[in-house]
């Protein structure tokens, strides 16, 4: 279990592997419409029934670490490391919060704990993040978490009938050391 503890707010944010138990709010997660909006995926809505069996097949899924985030106890979303490539060292970061847990510094621990667990647990060497442009708040705090705008990856999703461009943004150890020894 990867912990970040703020002294600030008494906030206590954790990354835990997925229990049984989450599948409600996974479901929830997954079906809010405003979330599914800021996503890059396409979230088809789902029964719990189908939330379990979902949750079922990850014990099958190679090259990808999924999180629920905790804060204070409570599900607040979820962080997933994917596209783990052990030979380059190279992963891909994701985060979507519960609405109730956005904007109140709950992603930025998250994520400082996620690259906990990608640099300093699984050696990780570049860690990167791909980001619809409208995202403007998730653009904001990966910035505020070090990545670097690497360039626009063009026309790479589909949204409702409209082709999105990404932004894709990167990490890398270097850089996650040095932001590290001037905090």
């Amino acid at each position: 279990m990867t912990r970040f503890l703020s002294g600030s707010n008494e906030q206590h944010v954790i990354l835990r592997p997925i229990k049984p138990e989450d599948a409600a709010f996974l479901m929830e997660l997954n079906n809010d419409d405003e979330i599914a909006k800021y996503v890059v995926g396409n979230p088809k809505k789902v029964t719990l029934e189908e939330q379990i069996q979902w949750m079922k097949n990850l014990e099958t899924e190679k090259n990808t670490k999924r999180f629920i985030v905790e804060n204070n106890g409570s599900q607040a979303g979820t962080v997933i490391i994917s596209n783990i490539d052990r030979a380059n060292l190279t992963a891909n970061l994701n985060i979507k919060l519960h609405k109730s847990a956005q904007r109140k510094g709950i992603g930025k621990k998250s994520i400082k704990s996620a690259l906990d667990e990608c640099f300093n647990k699984m050696n990780i060497f570049c860690v990167t993040a791909h980001i619809l442009p409208f995202n403007a708040p998730s653009i904001a705090l990966f910035e505020s978490c070090g990545f670097e705008n690497e360039g626009t990856l063009r026309s790479r999703v589909i949204k409702g009938c409209k082709r999105y461009d990404l932004i894709s943004f990167s990490l890398t150890y270097d850089g996650y050391r040095q932001i590290q020894h001037s905090n």
